[in-house]
């Protein structure tokens, strides 16, 4: 069966839907009108329906002011897909850093807050994502490291890559924009989207898992990690000496104490010898096993590149 539209109803419905919408819009505003309606006249059902979207609309639109930025960020976005690990016993948990396939060893288990999912323990979908001011195969690309603020709750005080959580429906390259756009801004994502790329570091992600005990809340990550390559670009002959300057690119979250660019074999001896260190730069070393093998694996892609 075909659908048939007559257009000049169309079109004279659509006008009638308008006024409605401007009338519903007036009396919402407590204006009084004039006309062929009367002022006292009530409503029909078609301004009723209209009037109720209208109000959906409206309430979508402004939510953040009307509920406040927390309320909205904990309903509509801080939930996230858990998942059970399809394997025998179910109990078993894979080594640290086991790379994981999801298509074959996932199975959704649900959606739940980070909160509920970290002090349960739930399986879930994170990204670490590497940030390079060049290209990888430039002659000495610099990665961004960032400091984490002190009023953070886990790690306070300490250096890291930037690393995003999983939100529902989010695939893991929304994710990775999400993270670039929240730590570093959104003039950082337009220069990457005209300039540079961003590419899976793995063929699969892997398991990372820490429990980081009573003194957290009992708090364990078990995270479905992918590492992701973001490179800017900067030494592409078209690139503007203002974007250029890295000062100008970035815009850094107010949960960014501080920042430094630093050459891939100089975090590599950092992170090396922070795993003795008494007080640690890079939190634990879960943490940094964790940034081992995403130096390994850039210094692989690098080796194979030139």
């Amino acid at each position: 069966m075909h659908n048939y539209v007559d257009n000049s109803t169309f079109s004279r419905n659509r006008a009638l839907y308008a006024k409605d919408l401007i009338f519903c819009s007036m009396r919402i505003s407590n204006v009084n009108l004039t006309g062929r309606r009367g002022k006292n006249e009530r409503f029909s059902k078609r301004s009723l329906f209209i009037c109720g979207f209208a109000a959906v609309i409206l309430f979508s639109i402004f939510r953040t002011a009307l509920l406040g930025k927390d309320a909205v960020y904990n309903k509509y976005e801080n939930d996230m897909e858990v998942f059970q690990l399809v394997r025998q016993p179910q109990s078993s948990y894979p080594p640290h850093l086991n790379p994981i396939n999801p298509d074959v060893e996932l199975k959704h288990a649900g959606f739940e807050s980070i909160d509920t999912t970290h002090r349960n323990g739930l399986i879930h979908i994170g990204t670490w994502i590497h940030i390079v001011n060049s290209s990888l195969e430039a002659e000495n690309p610099q990665i961004l490291l960032i400091k984490r603020g002190m009023q953070l709750v886990t790690c306070p005080g300490t250096w890291s890559l930037i690393g995003e959580h999983a939100f529902r429906d989010e695939t893991p390259l929304n994710t990775v924009r999400r993270g670039v756009n929240e730590e570093v801004g959104q003039r950082a994502l337009d220069h990457i989207d005209r300039y540079g790329s961003i590419r899976n570091m793995t063929e699969y992600p892997v398991y990372y898992a820490r429990d980081y005990g009573p003194n957290n809340g009992g708090r364990i990550d078990r995270q479905i990690t992918y590492l992701w390559l973001v490179e800017m670009n900067l030494e592409k002959s078209d690139v503007s000496e203002k974007e250029r300057d890295l000062d100008f690119l970035l815009d850094l979250d107010d949960e960014v104490a501080d920042h430094k660019w630093i050459s891939l074999s100089e975090f590599e001896e950092w992170v090396n010898a922070d795993k003795t260190a008494s007080n640690k730069d890079f939190c634990h070393m879960t943490i940094a096993s964790l940034i081992s093998l995403g130096i390994d694996r850039l210094k692989t892609m690098r080796e194979k590149s030139t």
